[in-house]
């Protein structure tokens, strides 16, 4: 038998644990001590369902974090001797350590994130959201089938700018988007109609993806508050705390 897939709910949680923590200080060892063993805990329990980052998504986290660090770098909070200095840009030690500090936190925040992408699953998500009466079922109905029709429009996209071209017309934005939001009202009428038809409307409807969570969830879920908790401890004990609050 094979073992059961961790839940969308509970790798969404374990990967959003960075954020929630990150906020409260804004030192450069929070990120250090709270990712790595993080992403060591996230590797090790959804060895099976992880994957890595494809090269587009390391290349726009590449950007970002180059972006931000060279921000911070010149224009950041001053402090400490300056190590250069020209019109509006200073460098100086407070600059460098902010700018550490603020491409450590996108690190740790986006990495887990990252790993655990692939994994998540919009419909198991909606589906205990329904369940658990967390979101009306009409709403999760209505979010699900939009997620599920971005590549559709996507292709209605390419087809109107096709077909204008065919036709001798220049595809303008404007004429574009106006056509494809047409053909997208459209085709949410009928399935308006159709899921009426259906029964999707009726209360109680049973959801066929829908599972509760695992003791592995549990696990998974538990470990990664533990260790964003235990990070935030060591921080404070080293005396390296600085409040983003304060």
């Amino acid at each position: 038998m094979t073992a059961r897939r961790p839940h969308s709910l509970a790798l969404i949680v374990a990967s959003a644990v960075p954020a929630f923590a990150l906020i409260w200080s804004v030192d450069p060892w929070m990120p250090v001590i709270l990712g790595l063993p993080l992403l060591v805990f996230i590797s090790t329990t959804t060895s099976s369902v992880i994957k890595l980052p494809s090269k587009t998504s390391l290349a726009v986290l590449a950007a970002a974090i180059g972006t931000v660090g060279i921000a911070s770098l010149l224009y950041g909070k001053h402090r400490g001797a300056t190590l250069f200095e020209w019109g509006l840009m200073q460098i100086s030690e407070g600059s460098i350590a902010a700018s550490s500090a603020a491409m450590l936190r996108i690190l740790a925040i986006a990495l887990p994130a990252l790993l655990v992408a692939g994994a998540i699953s919009a419909h198991e998500v909606l589906a205990s959201c329904a369940v658990k009466r967390i979101l009306p079922d009409r709403v999760a109905l209505a979010t699900l089938i939009a997620l599920r029709l971005i590549p559709v429009i996507s292709s209605d996209l390419d087809e109107t700018r096709q077909a204008r071209r065919a036709n001798g017309r220049a595809p303008t934005p404007f004429a574009v988007t106006l056509t494809t939001l047409v053909i997208a009202i459209r085709r949410a009428v009928r399935m308006s109609d159709v899921a009426e038809i259906r029964g999707f409307s009726r209360l109680n409807r049973t959801w066929s993806v829908y599972r509760p969570l695992g003791i592995r969830d549990w696990i998974l879920i538990a470990g990664s508050v533990v260790i964003g908790l235990s990070a935030m401890i060591v921080v404070g004990y080293l005396g390296a705390w600085n409040s983003a609050i304060a």
